[in-house]
């Protein structure tokens, strides 16, 4: 139920390796991906009068999945443009009993400074707020260093995944970082729910985490495309601010970002709409570069200088 002693140890070695930490394998819980891991802790965690808060635009399934443990939540920016955070993120977090970050993050692929970690995980503790740190992009970061909250607090857990370090998706295996005594409670929810994840993810997973080239080559990967697609958003005149890490971009395109989403489905290029993300990002739209090439990344904004233009 808890995961292979094995992939324990082999996930505890790897969150280890971020400064700051030092994690033991028995504060490891496998899950059945990293959604499998949010749903234990917050299924866990919050009562019907209890409530999260989420930055705005934050990924939609944090709300799904307090629509379902039926906790209270509310989305608000953390960050203002000199990444301070802002006074209306601080009465959010004052107010609530549990507190998402997410970087590098998406949909944005926004990306904490080591003070950014540090403040927003020093304001949670001081307000007894338990923090959630959600770093499952890790090791892709672009120019930029990846610092985990969770290095700065005394009251958190860390949700990890193998699904987007080590492109494994379908493998559906996660992991939740706490204290023993937590990590009890977060077995109970896993065990009523998934029970496990599959036996042969978990040797997958194993596998990878031990023999973990393919990450860097990942990393390098997406870096490229990522340039080539800040350069073509740019072409396009769209407001944008360069993604720092994760596999997203996250452009203003100036309408709804439904109608401009199926409009584009229309011409082939697909897209996610960001409305479901924010209560401000109604017109911005989610552009993966992760599962794609630069090849098609060219052909898509082709096709959409010539629609748009």
């Amino acid at each position: 139920m808890l995961g292979l002693e094995e992939l324990r140890v082999e996930i505890a070695e790897e969150e280890s390796m971020k400064e700051g930490l030092e994690i033991r394998s028995e504060e490891v819980m496998v899950t059945t991906g990293g959604m499998g891991a949010l749903y234990a802790v917050f299924a866990a965690r919050l009562d019907s009068e209890d409530k999260a808060v989420f930055n705005d635009p934050c990924w939609g399934p944090y709300k799904m999945i307090s629509e379902v443990s039926e906790n209270e939540w509310s989305q608000v920016q953390y960050w203002d443009e000199e990444r301070n955070l802002r006074p209306e993120a601080k009465e959010e977090i004052k107010d609530a009993d549990l507190l998402v970050v997410n970087t590098p993050g998406n949909p944005t692929g926004y990306v904490l400074t080591e003070d950014q970690a540090k403040k927003i995980a020093e304001f949670a503790d001081e307000h007894d707020t338990f923090l959630v740190s959600d770093e499952v992009y890790h090791r892709l970061t672009y120019d930029k260093e990846h610092y985990s909250p969770a290095a700065y607090s005394s009251n958190y857990c860390i949700i990890g995944s193998m699904s987007k370090n080590h492109a494994m998706t379908g493998w559906r295996t996660g992991w939740v970082i706490d204290e023993t005594e937590n990590i009890e409670q977060y077995a109970k929810v896993s065990r009523a729910s998934t029970a496990c994840p599959p036996r042969i993810s978990q040797y997958a997973a194993i596998e990878a985490l031990q023999n973990d080239s393919h990450v860097k080559e990942m990393q390098e990967a997406y870096h490229e495309r990522r340039d080539l697609l800040v350069e073509r958003m740019n072409d396009l005149g769209w407001h944008f601010v360069a993604p720092e890490g994760a596999i997203y971009a996250f452009p203003e395109v100036g309408e709804d970002s439904w109608d401009f989403s199926m409009r584009m489905i229309e011409i082939g290029v697909a897209m996610v709409p960001g409305e479901p993300m924010g209560p401000e990002s109604d017109q911005n739209v989610r552009i993966c570069f992760g599962s794609t090439t630069e090849e098609e990344i060219e052909k898509a904004f082709d096709k959409l200088e010539s629609e748009l233009n």
